[in-house]
């Protein structure tokens, strides 16, 4: 296919603009798709308003006790849960010692 050079002006205007909407596009897209993510990961969003306490048995760790407080969420939610509650920063818990845990209905 031969293109006229009389032609060939307009079909780069036209492909440009083509171009930059297709770009403008793809940035609204990605905008809108970063402001989903950050929305449904923010964890402060969607706290239990109901905590109970349990007390640590021997061989518990907070895994362990995310998924059976908590078995349809994921675990390391729950966790970082637990820990905001009891103002921890890490995952070692003793036997004996006592948490604060969400309640889930």
């Amino acid at each position: 296919m031969m293109i006229h050079m009389r032609t060939m002006p307009r079909y780069q205007a036209q492909l440009k603009s083509l171009f930059q909407l297709l770009i403008g596009l793809l940035i609204i897209c990605c905008v809108m798709t970063g402001i989903i993510l950050i929305k449904s990961q923010d964890p402060t969003q969607r706290m239990p308003a109901e905590v109970t306490e349990i007390t640590v048995a021997y061989g518990d760790t907070l895994w362990r006790i995310a998924q059976y407080i908590a078995p349809d969420i994921d675990p390391r939610r729950v966790i970082w849960e637990i820990q905001t509650l009891n103002q921890i920063e890490t995952t070692e818990i003793y036997p004996g010692q006592t948490l604060k845990v969400p309640v889930y209905n």
